[in-house]
């Protein structure tokens, strides 16, 4: 039989597990809401209860479990430091109490990183050695694969690209620095350019699409989707400023390939053209060769970046 593992992709609002093998096959899916409650052991016994319900599925004792989760995580501790969506995620460790009930080792990995080892195992990244992975939706995140493993830092939290900083002058992040891919290209930055327009009557037809409620990334790409130019300058701009950012990492780095996934990509050429001309602009000597890639695991890309962590682990 092939090996298996229990992954579990933590969401915003539903906790997402599964039964993963070897070539990427998932099987018994399951899902919960995600827990509301602040209180840990709560938490801890509704996701316990969450994959022993999924490991129960498999023919033979799966060889591992993982949780991806956003947030600040400390794997070699098995902690969430910060997981914004989840307010018992404090300073908790996960993976002692999972693992005792369950029976198997149990690790946690910041869901970017997982999605970096899952694109090199069985997504766009297969047959690179060396991989960098760009998350682009709400925040901004990424990870990387060096020689077919997953690099943590120091003190684990490495791939944390939206923290690039692109403008010193730039608007302030959530982090406390100011001009940080994330505060410049991320949904939720989308979402401000959406509402300096809004503020200076830039844009009728965005003002047409939303009215008097708050703005959204969404609304922006719709709006210069139909024809509006202030609106599709921004999206362009964002892209460039991304491109940058990724060129400069490129120098640094030296990939194989970059990969890209996230909810902005439903942006296209639009943002995508000019992040690549950016991107390939800066990139030095060899690095210009850089492979750009999207991401090939679609909806299924926490599931089995957890999963391609667990077999990791289960090989050390």
């Amino acid at each position: 039989m092939a090996r298996t593992v229990v992954a579990a992709d933590l969401g915003g609002t539903h906790v997402r597990a599964a039964l993963v093998e070897e070539n990427g096959r998932i099987t018994g899916r399951r899902d919960i809401r995600t827990p509301a409650t602040a209180e840990s052991h709560v938490i801890l016994g509704e996701i316990a209860a969450l994959l022993k319900a999924v490991a129960s599925s498999a023919a033979d004792a799966p060889v591992g479990a993982c949780l991806a989760s956003p947030g600040l995580i400390s794997a070699d501790e098995g902690k969430v430091i910060i997981a914004p969506n989840i307010a018992g995620f404090r300073n908790l460790v996960l993976t002692v109490p999972l693992a005792s009930q369950l029976g198997i080792p149990v690790a946690i990995e910041n869901d970017a990183s997982a999605a970096a080892l899952g694109e090199w195992r069985f997504g766009a990244g297969q047959g690179c050695r060396h991989l960098l992975h760009a998350t682009i939706g709400t925040g901004i995140g990424g990870g990387l694969v060096i020689d077919g493993r997953l690099y943590r830092g120091a003190k684990g939290f490495a791939g944390e690209i939206g923290h690039t900083i692109i403008d010193p002058g730039g608007p302030r992040c959530a982090c406390g620095s100011r001009g940080c891919l994330e505060a410049m290209v991320s949904g939720v930055a989308f979402a401000a350019r959406a509402r300096r327009l809004l503020a200076k009557s830039a844009s009728p037809v965005l003002k047409e699409i939303v009215g008097y409620r708050e703005p959204t990334s969404a609304d922006l790409f719709l709006a210069a989707k139909a024809g509006d130019r202030a609106c599709e300058a921004e999206i362009r701009h964002g892209g460039h400023l991304l491109g940058l950012g990724l060129g400069s990492l490129v120098n640094v780095l030296n990939p194989d390939a970059v990969t890209l996934s996230g909810g902005m990509l439903v942006m296209g050429e639009m943002f995508l053209a000019p992040m690549r001309e950016a991107m390939f602009s800066i990139a030095y000597g060899p690095a210009s060769g850089t492979s750009l890639r999207l991401s090939a695991l679609g909806d299924d890309a926490g599931l089995l970046g957890a999963a391609a962590v667990a077999f990791e682990r289960a090989t050390e």
